[in-house]
């Protein structure tokens, strides 16, 4: 019994990342329909900012860390963690709102998979830019909750780590606050009009583009918080994201793809499924995605919309 808790503190963790992307995934999803694989490149490039502001903490014996000399003057520089982590997600926020308003505005009209492959070119470049700024060598980014060996608390014979602890709150109030702000805003409220119709919504006179800048930024700020409180507990690099985004997409579609619920639900299935399945099954840490991809088919098959998902009607 307690290796199944342990286990499922375990799984938590990850859960909180998958969710946190998901939800960003969702988010764009439900206002344009499309599916930004771009999300956890532009993530890590936010994460690496972070570091930048944090200083470059622990990046010397990785050799400098491209930015951070230009910043000696700056009054406050280097920035405390949690100070760096929030300027890592504001600037993650803005870079998704150029994004819309520079590439995607202009693609509205577009198809979806041409817009699809717009979001695939965007990966590549990003990840280039990354690995041209900072290189490919995996650094270290500053504690952002307590991480030593001895930072747990003890329930039911398992540890539960303040990493995932911490995690989980901060999703939970960034969850509030989007709360609030799609349903106590105008902002929110003309949101759901261009998710529900988006031609009706602007015939009605709602700002479309304006709201869907808004969106795009926060998507964006959730991907860079999602890869900040990943840097801060595995070694990070420009590829880590990559592999977090395989299982956020399986979360999101999991969950319904157009259901923030969903997502933070999808997350958590997924990471357990991640978890669980190999530990007991007896497979190797290489093949733990194969247990997200089955139990994402399972759940499919007898309901194609997601657990929370919107079931599309469509008049014959």
């Amino acid at each position: 019994m307690d290796l199944f808790i342990q286990r499922l503190f375990d799984g938590l963790f990850n859960g909180a990342i998958y969710a946190s992307l998901a939800l960003a995934l969702v988010t764009i999803y439900r206002s344009t329909g499309l599916l930004n694989f771009a999300q956890a490149e532009l993530a890590t490039f936010s994460a690496y900012v972070g570091l930048v502001l944090a200083g470059g903490s622990m990046g010397a014996s990785f050799g400098g860390l491209a930015g951070t000399g230009l910043l000696d003057g700056l009054p406050g520089y280097p920035f405390s963690v949690p100070v760096a982590v929030l300027l890592a997600t504001i600037f993650g926020m803005v870079a998704g709102a150029l994004l819309e308003v520079v590439i995607f505005r202009g693609l509205e009209r577009g198809s979806p998979l041409a817009l699809v492959n717009v979001t695939i070119g965007l990966l590549i470049v990003l990840s280039g830019l990354t690995t041209q700024f900072w290189g490919g060598a995996a650094r270290i980014f500053p504690q952002l909750f307590p991480a030593d060996f001895d930072d747990f608390v003890w329930i039911g014979g398992a540890r539960l780590r303040y990493t995932t602890i911490g995690s989980w709150a901060t999703l939970l109030v960034v969850l509030v606050v989007i709360t609030l702000l799609m349903n106590r805003t105008k902002a929110g409220l003309a949101f759901r009009a261009i998710t529900s119709n988006r031609e009706s919504a602007r015939l009605m006179g709602i700002p479309v583009g304006r709201t869907l800048m808004l969106g795009w930024a926060v998507a964006g700020g959730l991907g860079a918080l999602a890869a900040c409180l990943t840097a801060s507990v595995v070694s990070f690099s420009p590829f880590t994201m990559l592999g977090a985004l395989i299982y956020a997409l399986a979360a999101a579609t999991l969950g319904g793809l157009d259901s923030p619920k969903g997502a933070i639900v999808g997350g958590i299935i997924v990471a357990q499924a991640q978890t669980m399945i190999p530990g007991y099954l007896g497979l190797p840490t290489e093949l733990a995605v194969v247990a997200a991809v089955i139990v994402l088919v399972v759940v499919l098959l007898f309901k194609p919309s997601g657990l929370f998902g919107t079931v599309r009607v469509e008049r014959v």
